[in-house]
């Protein structure tokens, strides 16, 4: 069966069984997708607003602010592998679209697709029915509002530690709404 994996990192060699997916601290699995156009989706952002259409099993990406598809893709690339792999178990999830896999894979170079830009990509995959995009300008002006109030309130409780860890990723978000700035904290020293 042929699966595929994303990632930016272009020093990757090998996935392997004993690195901490995020998937509930599972350790023995790897996970892969049939899907093309999800493993990019992993791949190019790690932001992840799209869900799959499961009447048309198309991927389905939600533009969170304007002009969010290209600040988010544009300018960066990623690496998707091509893999067969023998018996790999389906995984329940909400894309339809995920296996996981026990035994550590070595990547072939030679099966992986070098992305150079991931906005470009989102647009050739937009065009190949691969991906249904829904630009900012889609919503109506009542939609706009509660996309931008729903994000706001579900990033602001986070971005403290956003900063901190992830401060490409908090300033991503920064450019898509002010309003999760952090502020500064003074310290505040008694005079003597």
């Amino acid at each position: 069966m042929i699966l595929y994996h994303g990632t930016q990192d272009k020093n990757l060699k090998k996935l392997v069984t004993n690195h901490n997916t995020g998937r509930g601290g599972d350790t023995e699995n790897i996970y892969l997708t049939d899907s093309y156009a999800c493993a990019f989706m992993y791949a190019a952002s790690t932001m992840r607003f799209f869900q799959f259409d499961k009447k048309t099993d198309t991927l389905w990406v939600m533009e969170k602010a304007p002009n969010a598809f290209e600040k988010m893709y544009k300018g960066h690339g990623c690496l998707i592998f091509k893999i067969e792999i023998e018996n790999p178990k389906k995984v329940e999830h909400p894309t339809g679209h995920v296996f996981s896999y026990n035994k550590d894979i070595v990547l072939d170079k030679e099966n992986c697709d070098v992305i150079d830009d991931c906005y470009e990509k989102l647009l050739e995959l937009e065009k190949e029915g691969k991906v249904k995009l829904q630009r900012w300008t889609d919503y109506t002006k009542e939609e706009q509002e509660n996309v931008k109030n729903n994000f706001i309130s579900r990033f602001k409780p986070y971005m403290e530690d956003e900063k901190k860890r992830f401060p490409e990723e908090y300033k991503l978000l920064v450019s898509f709404y002010p309003e999760l700035k952090v502020e500064e904290k003074e310290d505040k020293k008694e005079a003597k």
